[in-house]
């Protein structure tokens, strides 16, 4: 097995560095919080009665997180479309926001070629591709980002763009608030814990090797679950799943049972500024989850406040699913069949 602390051997299982762009993620927060502030929006975009965020993957990963964490701050509706089609409420009075780190994602050129015809008001985050050019010919505001901080070249280590970007849109147009300062102190901690989070992905990493990963995490930091499922998948080669606290209290715990020979590691994101009753639900599911027989393993979020704990731990899911990647031999940058299943899919 590798030692992850070789960096050697690292570097022959990852020709792409896909380490140093995960290591560049603060960097990465830091230039589209400044390139989203550049852009100014026109005075029509305002008094939206909903907003329609269209990514795929990695690429999606703004929209889960900041419907988590800002749940109690959006005073409209916020929802992720991960298909070809918006829905049908969709109109003038609805923000669409098109991200894909490309700029080729089918998915979301079809999302933006209707967001026209339903004359929704239109912004979008993107590295270039064909999405950059629909924007620029029709003038929209968005941010159309340089890729300097992901030298791997892989949209799904471009996470801090594509997070941090939806954000600071949202914050720019005025539908969330977000302090310069607190924004500020929540990427100097990233930096400042950067060692004991690749400390704590490493021996997280070594726990859950040759199991199925299941997060579990509550409140503001479910979109964590998902973004961390899905770098499992995609990084580490890794099934995982994820389930939110606290729904699957009321079912997920009776699938624990069978089958009996099951290998599963039950991952729990905790934090110290969960509601008390959901930090005693945790406990609980924990002793619930032992009982049945199954490992279970928890990282706690780190930071002072919720955007703070939301950033750190994303981090950390970025470490985590390149480690795992590392102590299964592959290498974190490829995705075969994600690239089979394109190449087929447009014969």
């Amino acid at each position: 097995m590798i030692d992850l602390n070789n960096i050697e051997e690292i570097k022959k299982l990852d020709p792409k560095d896909v380490f140093g762009s995960t290591n560049m993620f603060a960097d990465q927060c830091l230039q589209i919080w400044k390139d989203a502030h550049e852009v100014a929006f026109p005075n029509e975009y305002k008094n939206f009665q909903n907003i329609v965020l269209c990514g795929m993957g990695g690429s999606a990963y703004g929209g889960y997180v900041t419907i988590a964490l800002f749940k109690d701050q959006l005073s409209i509706p916020l929802i992720s479309v991960n298909d070809y089609r918006l829905p049908k409420f969709v109109n003038e009075q609805t923000l669409v926001i098109l991200s894909s780190y490309s700029g080729s994602t089918e998915e979301v050129l079809s999302c933006a070629n209707e967001a026209v015809e339903k004359q929704a008001k239109i912004t979008a985050i993107t590295s270039g591709g064909a999405l950059r050019q629909f924007l620029q010919s029709r003038n929209l505001p968005s941010i159309i980002f340089s890729t300097v901080y992901n030298p791997s070249d892989q949209p799904r280590l471009g996470m801090g763009y594509m997070v941090v970007g939806v954000l600071a849109l949202l914050s720019q147009i005025g539908l969330l608030v977000i302090e310069e300062e607190q924004f500020a102190q929540a990427v100097d901690q990233i930096k400042k814990n950067g060692e004991i989070i690749q400390q704590e992905a490493k021996t997280i990493a070594k726990n859950i090797y040759g199991t199925i990963p299941v997060i579990f995490s509550a409140e503001f930091l479910q979109g964590n679950a998902h973004v961390l499922r899905n770098q499992c998948n995609e990084t580490a080669k890794s099934f995982a799943a994820f389930s939110p606290l606290s729904e699957l209290n009321h079912h997920l715990m009776e699938g624990l049972k069978n089958p009996p020979n099951k290998k599963l590691t039950i991952l729990f994101i905790t934090s110290d500024l969960y509601s008390d009753v959901l930090k005693k639900r945790t406990v609980l599911t924990q002793d619930v989850v032992a009982k049945n027989g199954v490992a279970w393993v928890a990282y706690k979020a780190k930071g002072e406040n919720q955007l703070t704990q939301v950033l750190t731990t994303l981090s950390f899911g970025g470490y985590l699913s390149l480690f795992l990647a590392l102590l299964y031999g592959q290498d974190p940058s490829v995705i075969p069949w994600v690239d089979y299943f394109k190449e087929q899919l447009a014969k």
